[in-house]
């Protein structure tokens, strides 16, 4: 009777630990990025958790209302311009659709070195509008810059933020990887805001945002995979919002 009574006491033991039976409550609250970082520094992220996402012609939106409705998407990014002579064929219509539904939306550009910065200036401001953007522009810096010497990425790089800068009344963002960052940007553009594209948190990096190249969120709305990103625990909406007059 009793190596029958302990081999129960042995079950319910192991079912109290595999089951979380031992778990106070309070045990469960989702943790911030900063603790996350903190304790899992290679950390890749959560595809069910995010606070925006980037579209561009690749994606299908079969119902922008639904997109609306997913209270995770606080903003949404529409490529809208790629180097010196490319628009986006999905992104006039997918602007007026987007903030027709209430979203919140800005336009990136995807800077190149194989054009200058002056044409790209033109394929950008004849794309985008500024009373259309609710969100400061988006600039994808790290496209192609092992063509130059990182003198000349930066010189190019700056004169074009500075047009973009101009023409919209606010400071763009800068997107780019860590490496990117460490070894072309950190120190001459320390006074932008950042989006790091990044399998892991970029705890070595000083950034706004966070975009995940190793999951891929799914959102409600959209067909297929959409890139999802999140903001650091420092960071919020409002340094993304353009202040309207």
């Amino acid at each position: 009777m009793k190596k029958v009574l302990i081999f129960v006491v042995a079950c319910l033991a192991v079912f109290c630990v595999s089951c979380g039976g031992s778990a106070e409550k309070g045990d469960s609250t989702v943790k911030s990025y900063a603790e996350i970082r903190e304790e899992e520094p290679n950390y890749m992220g959560d595809s069910t958790i995010y606070d925006g996402i980037v579209l561009s012609h690749e994606n299908n939106v079969k119902d922008w209302d639904m997109v609306a409705q997913d209270s995770s998407v606080q903003f949404v990014y529409l490529k809208a311009t790629d180097g010196a002579s490319v628009q986006d064929s999905k992104y006039k219509k997918s602007l007026k659709a987007a903030r027709k539904a209430g979203l919140k939306v800005g336009s990136a550009h995807y800077f190149r070195m194989t054009s200058t910065p002056e044409d790209q200036f033109k394929n950008f401001k004849k794309t985008v509008k500024v009373d259309d953007q609710d969100l400061v522009p988006a600039i994808y810096a790290e496209c192609e810059f092992k063509r130059s010497s990182k003198e000349e990425f930066s010189a190019a790089l700056k004169s074009f933020l500075d047009k973009v800068e101009d023409y919209c009344g606010v400071r763009p963002i800068i997107c780019c990887s860590v490496g990117v960052y460490h070894k072309r940007l950190k120190k001459d553009f320390s006074d932008y805001m950042f989006w790091m594209s990044n399998p892991t948190i970029p705890s070595t990096a000083k950034y706004t945002l966070w975009q995940t190249d190793s999951y891929v969120g799914h959102i409600d709305g959209i067909d297929g995979g959409v890139d999802i990103s999140t903001f650091n625990d420092s960071c919020g909406i409002e340094n993304l919002l353009i202040k309207k007059m």
